[in-house]
């Protein structure tokens, strides 16, 4: 029986390529005849597309890499002659090629040319420091300034080391000496390259090390300990922490009042540490604000809104007619008047049937006079800076609780309901959105409303009216025409 000849043995090709003969005693080896030669099977279309696809996305993506490649080569280059050039452009030292320099002294070559601002890079949370109480230290503009002074030495920048003023300055984020360059943006040199410089004065770095301050007071609490509860109250601390926590507080009502009624919870930490300053900087007394005290201030906020409600309530009844009683007739009034003053928030008019008077209902005034203006001593007196002229956000805030002290109204009989802080930020964004409106029709003119609700409130407490100083009233401009007039020139 012949041999079958296997057309993709390898054996029998590389035995008659190889050029040895195996000699007559070795016995050729034994193929089964029924074994067949083996066929590659035939690609369905679908399986050759793939394939062609796969094919050209491998190539697209080899192309694409051969660019980044080319690209980063360029790249390198340019840096490695901008680095050469800088080096070979660089002074060097008059001494340099008699006696070895000393270069430990020096800082970096490249010397700041003042403060720029730069986005800063992304790192993970500072760490707080904890106190000895176990509160956790909040970074104030203050504690910042500090903590800046006390790293100063850790940048070796060869900058004279001057940060910029706080108020250009993140509270949260150090201030940055290094003037951008072509290391921004760039790989950078060898860190411990180092090459000769000049001997000039101008080219030394006079590097000093500032001394450290005092670090700032720690409130102190009563029992020499936080208390055991969650709730933390003024008489648990010391009276030096407790005044100026208090103080904070106030002025947070303040903001809350006059700047942003329901400030978010970041918001929030940002004007707690605005006050916190303020009130420090006003009894020269720097102290450290901890997050228990931070939170303490910043619920404040809700109590300001709530103070507000206790001294609008009282003044819905008389000021829309509402009637006490249990009558069906009582109670039908009673609910026809409160649908007619919610209608497009009719209440603000001073005549809210016809809809005219834009925020002039007495109701408005005597809210403002006796939430802020009681008395001279009234928180309205006292910030007057913030109350004059009425801001936008009082009013709307006013809007809001006049609002709540009518619905209290709407089944015809009084009932006492709680302020919702939720539903009721809705309805004060309304109304402060409608207040904005106004107030754009024409500013000149509302400008000086706003203005007289300010002045005709704090008349009625008896307290001067605040006037700008260095300016001439005509009555004195009349008397200095009649002196100037007699003058004798020639004498």
């Amino acid at each position: 029986m012949a041999r079958p000849v296997l057309s993709d043995s390898d054996d029998s090709d590389s035995g008659n390529d190889s050029g040895h003969d195996s000699g007559p005693g070795t016995p050729s080896p034994k193929v089964s005849a029924t074994k067949r030669p083996v066929r590659a099977g035939k690609k369905s279309q679908k399986q050759q597309e793939n394939e062609d696809r796969s094919i050209e996305a491998a190539t697209k993506e080899i192309a694409k890499l051969r660019k980044q490649l080319a690209k980063s080569k360029q790249k390198t280059a340019q840096t490695k002659a901008v680095l050469r050039e800088r080096d070979d452009n660089a002074p060097e030292s008059e001494d340099s090629e008699h006696e070895p320099v000393d270069l430990s002294s020096f800082s970096s070559s490249i010397i700041s040319k003042g403060v720029f601002s730069r986005k800063p890079t992304e790192s993970a949370p500072k760490k707080l420091r904890k106190s000895k109480a176990g509160d956790t230290a909040i970074p104030t503009q203050t504690t910042t300034r500090r903590a800046d002074e006390l790293s100063e030495d850790d940048e070796d920048d060869g900058g004279d080391g001057t940060p910029p003023p706080p108020s250009d300055l993140p509270s949260s984020d150090p201030p940055t000496s290094d003037p951008p360059g072509p290391e921004d943006h760039q790989p950078h040199a060898p860190p411990h390259r180092k090459r000769a410089r000049s001997s000039s004065p101008a080219a030394k770095s006079h590097h000093k090390r500032k001394k450290s301050k005092a670090p700032l007071a720690k409130a102190e609490f009563v029992a020499g300990k936080p208390p055991g509860g969650s709730r933390t109250n003024l008489k648990d601390y010391t009276e030096a922490g407790a005044n100026l926590i208090k103080r904070a507080q106030h002025l947070y009502e303040v903001h809350v009042w006059t700047r942003v009624s329901y400030p978010g919870a970041v918001l929030q930490l940002e004007i707690v540490k605005n006050v916190w300053d303020i009130v420090c900087t006003e009894a020269q007394s720097p102290m450290e604000l901890t997050d228990r005290m931070a939170s303490m201030i910043a619920k404040y906020g809700a109590h300001g809104r709530s103070y507000v409600v206790d001294k609008v309530r009282p003044l819905i009844a008389s000021a829309y007619g509402f009637k006490t009683g249990s009558s069906d007739k009582v109670k039908d009034k009673n609910i026809a008047t409160y649908k007619m003053l919610l209608e497009e928030s009719a209440f603000h008019y001073k005549d809210p049937e016809t809809r005219t008077g834009f925020a002039k209902n007495d109701i408005i005034m005597d809210a403002i006079v006796a939430t802020w203006f009681k008395t001279k001593s009234g928180r309205g007196i006292t910030y007057s800076d913030y109350f004059s002229p009425i801001p936008l956000v009082t009013l709307a805030l006013i809007f809001t609780v006049i609002e709540f002290g009518i619905q209290e109204w709407s089944t015809g009989q009084f009932q006492q309901a709680t302020f919702d802080e939720t539903a009721n930020k809705v309805v004060y964004d309304n109304h402060l959105r409608d207040l904005i409106d106004w107030d754009s029709l024409k500013p000149e003119v509302t400008s000086i409303i706003l203005q007289r609700m300010h002045d005709e409130a704090r008349a009625g407490t008896g307290a001067a009216l605040i006037k700008a100083s260095g300016r001439m009233t005509e009555e004195a401009r009349e008397r200095a025409l009649a002196e100037l007039e007699a003058m004798d020139v020639d004498a």
